[in-house]
């Protein structure tokens, strides 16, 4: 079980993990709108499929809220790319020696 201090920490790395991943998905709509090449039609496919998918990846990483769960969902932000190694000083030796 995850100590106090280190769920403490997670929930702020898990917002700030979160808030990366929804910039990422900004960042790929800007692309897909402002992309001439695409007809209008073309841009609201890409942009239903992306947000189906952003959705999809969201829900794995980040729809737990239970200790439990932490060493999963950090595994999960890690192999995702959505942390930085800063964020993970803050844990016990205990916690990061399982990600």
């Amino acid at each position: 079980m995850i100590s106090e201090a280190d769920w403490k920490h997670f929930k702020r790395v898990k917002a700030d993990a979160l808030d990366k991943c929804c910039q990422q998905v900004f960042d790929d709509v800007r692309k897909g709108i402002d992309n001439p090449e695409l007809s209008a039609h073309a841009k609201y496919l890409y942009l239903y499929k992306l947000m189906e998918n952003s959705d999809k990846r969201i829900a794995n990483i980040f729809n737990y809220n239970a200790k439990s769960k932490a060493m999963l969902q950090l595994a999960l932000m890690k192999s995702d790319g959505l942390l930085e190694a800063k964020q993970t000083n803050g844990f016990s030796e205990r916690f990061t020696e399982f990600y």
